[in-house]
C-alpha cells in the first residue's frame, strides 16, 4: 500500500474528509503527498489530525523488541512537556540518545556547555539513563554536523521519538539536507502538533535507515488544547525576549490566558518569564484578577480563543512557597517556564486543569 511521503498516512482516494487522500488521478503518481500534506507545504494551511492510540502502542512494542537505536528529540523551551515517562524503560540507556532541539531560541547570551550539563543533571535526578546527550537547532543547523556524524557510525535501525510539536521531522529534514540528500524538505512539517501520522522510513546508504514516528500528543501540555490560530503565538518561532516583572505581595501576572501566578507572601522580586514572545502579559491586583480574566480573555487575554476557552477551562491551582537561596524555575508543560529569582515568597499558580506544572532548578 502507497504511503504519504510527507506525514506517512496510507493513501487513499475514496473520502476526502479523512487522512490520506489524494484525487484519484493522482493516486499512482511517484513520491506522492496527501492533500493534507500538500496544503500544508505549498499554502502553509494548518490541519490538525489525530493519530490512532493503537499506532502508538505498535511503536513502542517496536521499540522494545527490535534491535535499533533510539533518538529521542526534546524541546528546549519545553523540557517538562518533551518527557516521555515510558521510554527509558522500554528501551534502555544503551540504545536511546536524547537530541535538545530549538537552542536557537535561547537568549544569546546562553553558554551551551551549561545547557548540556542542565540536561545531564536533570536526567540523572529523574533516575533515567541515556548514552548520549546532542544540543540542535533544526531551523539553524546548530549541531547538526555533530549528530550526523555521530548517527552515520550507527548501522542499526534508527527510530526518532519524542512528543508532538519538538521538531523531530525538521531535523531530520536537516540532517538529510547536510549530507546532500535533498535540496528541501523531505517530511512535512508544521507548527501544529501531530503533523507526522504514521512511521516515515527514509533509506540511506549502505542498508541504513532513519524512521520519523508521530509525535505522542497529551492533554497535560497546554499547546496540545490550542487550535492552530492561537500555536501561532504560544509556540515560540524566533529567540526568546525574557520578560521581567517586579513583583511583591497582593500582585497577579496573566501570561495570556493560559497561566496566572499571584504573589501572596514575600518582598518585591523580579520573576523571569521565558515564553513565546506571541503572548501579552498583564499585571494586576489579585482580588481584580479574575474578573479582568472573565473581560478580556478571548481578546487582550489570547490565547485562549473562544473556540479553545473550553479547552483551557477550568484553572487549578498549586501553592508553593520559595526559599532565599539559589533561583528557581515555575516551568508549565507546553509553555515554557517563570524564573523566581531567590527571595523568599508564597505564590500561587493557575494553569488549565491536568496541565503538568514543574518546580526545578533554574535553567538560565
Amino acid at each position: 500500500m502507497k504511503v504519504c511521503r510527507g506525514c506517512g498516512e496510507s493513501l487513499q482516494s475514496e473520502a476526502p474528509g479523512r487522512a490520506g487522500y489524494v484525487p484519484p488521478h493522482r493516486l499512482e503518481g511517484e513520491d506522492v503527498l496527501c492533500q493534507r500534506c500538500y496544503r500544508i507545504v505549498h499554502y502553509n494551511e494548518v490541519a490538525p489530525a489525530a493519530v490512532p492510540q493503537e499506532r502508538l502502542r505498535d511503536l513502542f512494542h517496536r521499540l522494545a523488541t527490535e534491535r535499533c537505536l533510539v533518538v529521542q528529540v526534546a524541546d528546549v523551551v519545553d523540557w517538562t512537556g518533551s518527557k516521555i515517562p515510558d521510554l527509558p524503560a522500554v528501551v534502555g540507556p544503551d540504545r536511546l540518545w536524547l537530541v535538545v532541539n530549538k537552542v536557537d531560541l535561547l537568549p544569546p547570551e546562553t553558554s551551551y556547555d551549561r545547557v548540556r550539563r542542565w540536561f545531564e543533571q536533570q536526567l540523572r535526578s529523574g533516575g533515567v539513563e541515556v548514552e548520549r546527550v546532542f544540543l540542535a537547532s533544526a531551523a539553524k543547523g546548530i549541531g547538526l554536523g555533530i549528530l550526523l556524524d555521530a548517527l552515520r557510525t550507527q548501522r542499526v535501525p534508527v527510530y526518532f521519538t519524542g512528543a508532538a510539536n519538538v521538531g523531530k521531522s525538521s531535523l531530520i529534514n536537516g540532517l538529510l539536507r547536510l549530507q546532500g540528500r535533498a535540496e528541501g524538505p523531505v517530511l512535512t512539517t508544521s507548527r501544529v502538533p501531530g503533523t507526522t501520522l504514521n512511521t516515515v522510513t527514509i533509506e540511506l546508504e549502505e542498508g541504513r535507515h532513519w524512521i520519523d514516528t508521530p509525535g505522542l500528543t497529551a492533554a497535560y501540555r497546554v499547546v496540545d488544547r490550542l487550535c492552530p490560530l492561537c500555536l501561532k503565538s504560544a509556540v515560540p518561532r524566533e529567540r526568546i525576549r525574557p520578560r521581567i516583572y517586579q513583583l511583591q505581595a497582593g500582585q497577579s501576572l496573566w501570561i495570556g490566558g493560559l497561566v496566572r501566578l499571584d504573589v501572596l507572601e514575600g518582598e518585591r522580586q523580579p520573576f523571569v518569564c521565558y515564553v513565546s514572545n506571541g503572548l501579552p502579559f498583564h499585571r494586576t491586583k489579585v482580588e481584580r484578577s479574575a474578573s479582568y480574566y472573565e473581560s478580556h480573555v478571548g481578546r487582550d487575554l489570547v490565547p485562549p480563543c473562544p473556540e479553545c476557552r473550553s479547552r483551557i477551562e477550568p484553572f487549578a491551582e498549586t501553592e508553593r512557597v520559595f526559599s532565599p537561596g539559589p533561583a528557581t524555575d515555575v516551568a508549565v508543560a507546553g509553555l515554557g517556564w517563570i524564573s523566581v529569582r531567590g527571595r523568599r515568597c508564597r505564590a500561587a499558580i493557575r494553569v488549565p486543569e491536568g496541565v503538568d506544572v514543574e518546580v526545578r532548578p533554574a535553567f538560565l
